[in-house]
């Protein structure tokens, strides 16, 4: 496989670098969003075909040397490891433990297929910006139309989402979009004749909080005052103290007008703060609450850990690795539900599967993507502003439900950061893309 510089492709820059071939493939790619809200299966299609072209594109030798910069080639690194860290982990830790069930080893190797992707999308600066901008109000648009001619699925009620996903990551996922619209605007187009271009954006923007709060989940929503905030900081209020204390005061007054106005997430806030004061810290949670019970399963990931920290204990939902009544402090419900459900934590989860490794390389998989996106934004790579809203989100959101675990969900985030950041980091760079 070509890695980051093959001097065969040298002789190939121009023209020859954009294929028919390397246009499908990135196109591909970057339509991830597409109809993952809509369309069961996507994801991973994407993924298995998007990988596949994209090791017949770099074996070709089609596209360029990458020709990056030092730290930029630094970075590039850095995430070839934190896409491989996943499956090398569990790797480790099944070894250590003598396990040889399978599944383990499903959504790990799935970050492994977008490394030829990254590739791809960083040799050959596609324009992503470009493609995503349009992409992500359709997808959100596509999901709303799913939710008003299929239906909700009905298991999920009286939680909304559609027969795709399931309501925690409808509500993410919608949420990310939604911010990645509003994140891809910049002040200057409106006056540069895009003015349905940036509508479009700004109602995807729209859309996506009103699906993600019509999903009942709360996963994620402490990311949209983040997102919000640093991306009218860096547009209006970087340059002037008092446009930084105008992004301070707007953003707040937008957090006070949600809780007041909108019902849904005044009383999701409510419950949530109710959850927490009310927890039996010296006592057995005897009724399931939303934040209580994850309390809870994080109490019983901490002591797990504490028992196995090198090798993990695998899978907890194949094999429970200790009886309900080794945790005095937890219903033996809670307990079940820890181990089937992964404690509802990302880190939590990959941490008592596969010790410290699987902590180190989850904690790598989650913050590497979002520091590449955030070095970009400084740099000005086009894409580096949707990158950090969905990296922002899919980190805050990783908090309180896994991201990386469920098969579509591994597959989708291996493909977003993989094109996000070959983007940021691709040989366009800042100043050679247009946009």
């Amino acid at each position: 496989m070509l890695l980051l510089s093959d001097p065969r492709s040298q002789e190939l820059a121009g023209p020859a670098a954009h294929g028919r071939l390397v246009s499908i493939t990135a196109l591909l790619v970057c339509c991830a969003p597409l109809l993952v809200l809509a369309v069961r299966g996507w994801a991973n299609a994407v993924l298995y075909l998007g990988a596949l072209a994209s090791v017949l594109v770099l074996a070709s030798g089609q596209l360029p040397a990458a020709r990056l910069a030092p730290p930029e080639r630094r970075w590039a690194r850095a995430m070839l490891v934190a896409l491989m860290a996943p499956v090398v982990a569990v790797s480790f830790s099944a070894l250590l433990r003598q396990d040889g069930y399978l599944p383990q080893f499903d959504a790990p190797l799935r970050f492994v297929l977008a490394i030829p992707i990254f590739l791809l999308v960083m040799r050959s600066g596609w324009p992503v910006r470009r493609v995503m901008q349009w992409a992500l109000p359709v997808a959100l648009l596509l999901g709303l139309a799913v939710l008003h001619v299929g239906g909700q699925d009905m298991r999920w009620a009286p939680r909304v989402t559609t027969r795709v996903v399931d309501p925690l990551v409808f509500g993410y996922f919608s949420l990310a979009f939604g911010l990645m619209c509003l994140a891809s605007i910049a002040p200057g187009e409106w006056r540069a004749g895009r003015r349905w271009s940036v509508v479009l954006r700004l109602a995807g923007f729209a859309l996506g909080l009103y699906l993600s709060v019509l999903s009942g989940s709360r996963s994620g929503w402490a990311a949209a005052p983040l997102v919000v905030g640093f991306w009218a900081w860096y547009q209006w209020g970087r340059r002037h103290p008092l446009g930084s204390v105008g992004v301070v005061v707007a953003v707040a007054l937008m957090l006070a007008g949600a809780y007041l106005f909108v019902p849904a997430i005044g009383v999701r806030i409510d419950e949530g703060i109710r959850d927490v004061v009310e927890y039996p810290w010296n006592g057995v949670l005897r009724h399931e609450t939303s934040l209580g019970y994850r309390i809870t399963y994080l109490r019983i990931a901490a002591d797990v850990f504490a028992l196995h920290p090198i090798a993990g204990v695998g899978d907890t939902a194949h094999l429970a690795p200790l009886p309900a009544s080794a945790f005095p402090y937890a219903a033996p419900e809670a307990v079940a539900g820890a181990f089937n459900s992964g404690f509802h934590n990302q880190l939590a989860t990959n941490a008592v599967r596969s010790g410290i490794g699987g902590l180190l390389a989850t904690a790598a998989l989650l913050l590497v993507p979002l520091l590449v996106c955030a070095r970009g934004v400084r740099r000005g790579a086009p894409a580096a502003m949707m990158g950090l809203a969905y990296c922002t989100c899919l980190v805050v959101s990783s908090l309180s439900t896994e991201v990386v675990d469920l098969k579509f969900t591994a597959s989708f985030y291996a493909v977003m950061t993989a094109v996000l950041c070959g983007a940021v980091l691709g040989r366009a760079g800042a100043q050679r893309q247009t946009n």
